[in-house]
Parts: structure tokens; sequence; C-alpha cells
């Protein structure tokens, strides 16, 4: 059975009546025969009392397979600093421009198509591996890239192998975790990956200076060595060995799982594996499509969806653009102050895995949906303020006294002649469309040089912007992440894991992640070609459209399954 979940399918939530009913059966006279039934109402949670606590061995298994969440997020956040850097080794369109951030996730939908057959096939452990060596290859192709082709196969190869860790690092977890503490190991597993995303804005600006992304790229190899040299110790997962009929060794793991438990106890967990193998293999698409599953499905597609067309994605890939884009157009305060947009994320995505429990799922994305709409609009206004409302135009010169629109334009500087003009810049060998780039030429060949001896001196900035303008728009950032995070960046996942029955809800989810990589590919590619046509002012506000018609989505379509079990969440359908 093929499982496609991403990085933040966390919810494995101990229900108590389920739980009582299980210890019930187990102290009763005469022992009850464990039947699929169990599994359509609880997630298996089941509790020996023998059990002392969670082995530190689980902790140490644990980070040891969340390295490749943390090379999700560092080799997903690395190309926000890295690309100020390409673009002064290669002239790219906005087009190429996307095309390499987005090569990364053209190849995670392939990664993550085939993580699940692979895993069932291979086992976790060997697809961790294949992951690892997908990440160290990647990681040396673009470190050592001198042509345009080179740096899009390597982001490309990148992708794969985060397709992969996105679905078997948090299966791979949560089948190694005592059920008691699952939920709290798998989430090591996000903020593996905000971490990364972090990490990387650092690197990035340690390495800010000139030809500073090939340092980039290459230290994110040092993870997967490290991986490479650990899983050695680290055992496969009990379900596949249990799936495999190689019961003895599953007993083995089991007991350093759980190393205070009875051998009653363990042999109780093998046949609970049993029994949800069974259950989940009598599942089918074709029963997706059909009631009570097909509303199930529209709304976990439906919120996949609204979580991309948010347009955070951009916010991480494109983060120092972005941050240039407001007005801090040296290199290292827009690395800087990327930093600080992604240290938020982090920071608000461990206080929705602590808040949303208690808040719930429906509850949260209402409010916080709106907060995001107030963010884009803010964001967009301060856009407005800082870059006005034009398009990209055929020459430089077409740009006239509009200082903002023109430090946008690669090919142009705001000179300091009349007062203001935008003119072009003196480069040489400088390809602006990918008709005129060689696509196999050196990237230096390529570079824009900007000849020294001329006698027009241009602005680094705009003179006339006044700093209050770019740090509103820094705030409507930060806004908008905050909003982000606490809502859209976690709540789909775990609605996702909640609404569906135990025979379908891997290929369900399956289907609602590849529909989140694929409006992934979508927004990532075309966010750059949209600033160019509408604006950034208008891109944000397009976004802003998306999110409102969203929130009747939520409002009339999504459930509250907050403190339900899974009986009753099925009866909401």
């Amino acid at each position: 059975m093929s499982k496609l979940n991403l990085n933040l399918d966390t919810s494995y939530q101990p229900l108590m009546e389920e739980e009582e009913e299980l210890e019930q059966s187990s102290n009763a006279s005469s022992p009850r025969q464990i039947s699929s039934r169990d599994f359509e109402h609880t997630e298996q949670i089941s509790k020996d009392r023998d059990t002392a606590g969670v082995a530190l061995y689980v902790y140490f298994i644990a980070v040891v397979v969340a390295i490749g969440g943390f090379l999700f997020g560092y080799d997903t956040g690395v190309i926000s600093s890295a690309m100020l850097l390409l673009e002064q080794d290669f002239t790219m369109t906005a087009l190429q421009k996307g095309i390499v951030v987005g090569a990364t996730t053209l190849g995670a939908v392939f990664g993550g198509a085939v993580a699940g057959y692979l895993s069932d096939w291979v086992g976790r452990w060997i697809t961790s591996i294949f992951s690892a060596l997908i990440f160290l290859g990647g990681a040396i192709i673009l470190s050592i890239a001198n042509t345009y082709s080179l740096l899009v196969t390597g982001r490309l190869i990148i992708g794969v192998g985060v397709g992969l860790a996105s679905m078997v690092v948090p299966i791979y977890i949560s089948e190694i975790s005592p059920r008691k503490y699952r939920g709290r190991l798998v989430t090591l597993n996000v903020l593996f990956i905000t971490g990364g995303q972090v990490i990387a804005y650092l690197i990035g600006i340690v390495f800010v200076e000139f030809g500073g992304w090939r340092w980039m790229f290459g230290i994110s190899g040092i993870p997967p060595l490290i991986q490479l040299f650990i899983m050695p110790i680290v055992p496969e997962s009990p379900r596949f060995l249990i799936k495999k009929g190689k019961n003895e060794e599953a007993k083995s793991v089991l007991k350093k799982i759980y190393p205070d438990s009875s051998h009653d106890f363990i042999d109780k967990e093998i046949n609970i594996i049993y029994e949800t193998i069974a259950v989940d293999e009598a599942g089918s698409y074709k029963q997706l499509f059909h009631y009570p599953n097909l509303k199930p499905l529209i709304i976990a597609c439906g919120l996949q969806t609204i979580q991309q067309v948010s347009g955070f994605d951009t916010a991480m890939y494109y983060g120092g653009t972005i941050m240039k884009m407001a007005g801090f157009v040296n290199i290292r305060d827009a690395i800087v102050f990327s930093l600080v947009v992604s240290l938020t994320n982090f920071l608000m995505t461990g206080v929705a895995l602590y808040i949303i429990d208690g808040v719930g799922r429906r509850k949260i994305l209402i409010y916080t949906v709106i907060a995001t709409i107030l963010g884009l609009l803010l964001l967009g206004l301060g856009f407005y303020f800082t870059t006005g409302f034009t398009p990209k135009q055929p020459n430089c010169i077409d740009y006239g006294d509009k200082c903002g629109a023109c430090l946008l334009d690669d090919r142009c500087g705001f000179s300091k002649r009349d007062g203001g003009t935008c003119l072009p810049r003196n480069t040489k060998n400088t390809a602006t469309s990918i008709g005129k780039i060689n696509f196999f030429s050196p990237l230096n060949g390529n570079k824009q040089e900007n000849d020294n001896s001329t006698d027009e001196e241009f602005y680094e900035n705009c003179p006339s912007l006044k700093p209050i303008y770019t740090w509103f728009t820094l705030v409507s950032l930060i806004i908008y992440v905050m909003a982000y995070a606490l809502g859209l960046g976690h709540a789909p996942w775990l609605i996702q894991s909640e609404i569906f029955p135990l025979n379908v809800r891997g290929r369900a989810s399956g289907i609602g992640t590849a529909t989140n990589w694929l409006f992934n590919l979508l927004i990532t590619v075309s966010f750059l070609p949209l600033t160019e046509i509408i604006t950034t002012t208008g891109t944000f506000w397009l976004y802003a459209i998306f999110m409102i018609f969203s929130w009747f989505f939520i409002y009339f379509m999504v459930p509250e399954t907050a403190g339900l079990s899974l009986e009753e969440i099925q009866g909401l359908f």
C-alpha cells in the first residue's frame, strides 16, 4: 500500500474511551479477539502498565531519521539566499529563476509519488538511505555547477530527495515510536524542517560574498553524510518487518522501543500491527470517490490547495528577493531580514502545535485565514509604497522616475542624472532571455559585469524612498507569516489525518499531498512572472483574493474534529 504523507502529518491522537475498551478487554477473564472495528475507532492506542517510559534509544532513532526533515527544510530554504548571488553570476529572466526554484518542487512531486511504493517494497530504512544519497548527490552537483542546465539538474535531484523524505520520515518515526509519545516524536520532524530553513538563512549570511552560493549548496551535503554514517545502527520499522514475515526481527525492535514491557505486551503489539495491515490492505482508491469518503477527499484536497494559494512558500523560496523588492537592496540586509521571517515561522509553528488541540482546527483556521488576508493586503500596500504599481517595461528608460520599479529590473539602475531617472546599466555578456542563454555555457560567461569606467553613477536605493515604507512592508510580511504558521501551516495536515477511515487513509493522504505539491509548483514558478505582469502589489493582492474565497470554503465545508473520536468524525460525513 502506498502512503504519501508530507512532513506535517503528525496526528496520532490517543482517544481515551477506545484505549479504556482495549485495556478492559485485555484484563477480562476471557480474552477478546481484536477485530478490524478497533482500528476504525482508534489509532490503535494501547498502554502497558509495566512500561516505564520512552527509551533514549527511540529519541536517538527519531533524531537520526529526522535529519531527512532537516534537509527538506534546508534545501527548500537555502534558495532564497542563493538566488540573490546567482543573479550576480548568471543573468536570468523571471521565468528562469522560477524554473530554478520550482525544479525542487517538480522533483518532490516525483519523489513523493514513488516514495510510498518504494518504502513498501524495500523498507523505510533503505528508502531513508536512498534519500540521503540523493541529497548528497544533489549537493555535490549544485556546488560545482557551472552551467544553467547543471544548476536546474541539481535542484531537480534535491527535489527527489525532498519528496522521499517528506513521506518516509514521518512514517518511519511513527512506526518506531511508542504510541503514547508518537505525536511528540513525529512533531520533532516538523521542528527539524522549520529549523533547517532557519539554518539555511544563517548559512546565507555567512557566505553572502560573491560566489558564496556554492558553499550554501555544498554545506547541505554534510547532514546526509552524518546520516549515512549512523544509519547502520538504526533498525527497520517493525511494521515493515511484520509485513514481510520477519516476526522475530520485529520482536527484537519492539523490545528496544518498549524496554520494560512484558512478552505478552510485545505479542499484543504484533497482533495489533497485523490487524492494521489487514485493514489497510482492504481499502482501494475506488472507495475514495463514493459516500462517505468523497466529501472528506474534497475537504482534504481543498485545504491543501488553500495552503499553497496563500502564497506562503513564495516567502520562503523568494524571501531574499522579496526583501530586496521591499527596499533592502544590500544583499546581506535582505538575507538577515529574511532570517527574521524564517524565525517567525519557526516560533509560530511551535505555538501552533501547542494550541491547536485546545483551540480547535476549524476555529483556528477561520481566525488565522482572516489574519492571513489582512497580512496579504498590508503586504501589497507596502509594496505599493516601495515599488509602485508599475509592471516590467520593455526598456529601462520607460520606467522614468519610478525608482522602486526600476531597481527591481536587473537590467536597470536609477541614475543620478537629471535628478533621477531609470537607465540601462553597462553590461558585458548579459543574457536577458532564454533564447539568448547558452544553456551549456559557464555561468561566469553569462555574468553581468558593471563597467566601472562609465560615468554613470547609480543609487543603491531610491533616494525618495522613506524607510518607514520598507519597515511597514517587513512588519506586514511578519504578520502574514505568523497567521499562516498558526493555522494553514499545520491544520490541513492534521485534519487530513483525521477525517478518513483507516482503510483508505493512506491513499487519501497520497492524493491530498500530491495536490499540495502540484499547487506548490504552480505558485512557485508563477510568482516572479506575476510580479512583472501585475506587479508585486497585484500578486499579493491576488493571493488575498484567493484567501477570501478560501475562507468561505473553510466556513461552509470544514467541520470541527478536535476532541472527537474517529467514529464521531466519520459520523460527520
